[in-house]
């Protein structure tokens, strides 16, 4: 039996460094799936409430527009429209809007300064509105929103 011939290997040095190399690309891998991942994630969330606020924006101007009458409320304000009575009520950090008693969409916003008026007159509770003026937040900036409802003379007797 011969012992003295050499197999064709790597040596335990040789295979330490190549896992060390291993474990440095995937390391490196792992930390850059996370920032991006992270990334990914605050991206979504910011797109989230963007897209709130343009859907209660949006349906809001909507509502104003096809309004016969609009009055205030406890917490918000009454549209009487064709089809039936939407509802929007105002909290500090929510927007509820109840649309003919069949659906109610809730809009995680914060509203900061509501302000109901009736040709630039401050309106009590049951009174006819014109305008509706409040702030939101997002990302630290308050945005102003100004919603106004431009009554016939029909619809105002």
């Amino acid at each position: 039996m011969n012992m003295n011939k050499k197999l064709p290997a790597f040596t335990l040095m040789e295979v330490t460094i190549a896992m060390l190399i291993a474990a440095i690309a995937i390391a490196i891998t792992f930390t850059t799936y996370r920032i991006v991942s992270g990334a990914y994630f605050n991206f979504s969330k910011k797109q989230e409430v963007v897209a709130t606020l343009t859907t209660m924006d949006k349906l809001l101007k909507k509502d104003f527009l096809n309004a016969k009458s609009i009055v205030k409320t406890a917490d918000g304000v009454f549209l009487e429209l064709d089809k039936g009575i939407v509802i929007y009520s105002f909290k500090d950090s929510y927007v509820l809007r109840d649309q003919f008693s069949l659906r109610i969409d809730t809009f995680k916003l914060k509203v900061n300064e509501l302000d109901f008026s009736f040709e630039k007159d401050v309106v009590e509770e049951g009174k006819e509105v014109d305008q509706l003026n409040f702030k939101t937040q997002l990302e630290g900036d308050f945005i102003p929103l100004q919603y106004q409802k431009i009554y016939s003379a029909q619809d105002l007797f």
